[in-house]
């Protein structure tokens, strides 16, 4: 029981660590982990916007693990997706906690909600002719163990290469990059958040497995 304990205790220093590094990006359109909130009803989901279903799953090494704990890891892997995603609130559609000798797991899905809508006339006037700077970059990997998050910096010029435009009620852009191994040429990025010279974008590089957040100066 106390390994387990000591195993979440990590997960959520390492999660927290990662992420602060991106509180110099708390900008509108992004909700740090801690800040993510769950929603019961759903009379409190009015004035919110519906996002995409998300899950997570967590189980236990040893029979002996505390349930309790695995349970926290996994909504704490629902949070730090939802959050990487935009959403500043959550609605859990279905849970199961199954605690037993032979099994120990904890499983969620959740409707992702969003205070902030981007608006697609807005975002083309901020970014038309203008260059952008991958500054950081945080990863997480839902299927690893730990829900895997690490955060680095990076240097790298792109140019913007296609006009925003809105797909499945997100807004994506297309950049060209200059040579950096970290920023795929020509490659699809949803925009999270956009404020001032600020601007976070969102790359999934496994269908709903792992993904990359960066953040990204314009000028």
């Amino acid at each position: 029981m106390k390994k387990s304990i000591l195993l979440l205790a990590i997960a959520l220093i390492y999660s927290q660590n990662s992420f602060s590094q991106l509180r110099g990006w708390d900008i509108n359109g992004f909700t740090p982990v801690e800040e993510i909130e769950v929603l019961h009803d759903f009379k409190e989901i009015n004035n919110l916007h519906k996002g995409e279903l998300i899950f997570s799953k967590a189980r236990g090494a040893f029979s002996i693990s505390a349930i309790n704990a695995i349970n926290n890891r996994a909504l704490l892997k629902l949070k730090t997706e939802a959050s990487m995603k935009g959403a500043s609130h959550i609605f859990i559609d279905y849970r199961n906690i199954e605690n037993s000798v032979f099994s120990k797991t904890s499983m969620y899905s959740a409707t992702l909600y969003k205070k902030i809508k981007l608006d697609l006339s807005e975002v083309k006037n901020k970014l038309d002719g203008k260059t952008i700077t991958f500054t950081i970059q945080t990863t997480y990997d839902r299927n690893k163990s730990g829900s895997r998050v690490g955060s680095s910096k990076i240097g790298s010029k792109a140019m913007i290469v296609s006009d925003p435009i809105e797909k499945n009620g997100k807004v994506i852009i297309k950049i060209n990059s200059s040579g950096s191994s970290n920023v795929n040429k020509a490659e699809e990025y949803e925009i999270i958040a956009l404020e001032d010279d600020l601007m976070l974008l969102l790359e999934e590089k496994t269908k709903d497995k792992s993904m990359v957040l960066f953040g990204v100066t314009i000028k």
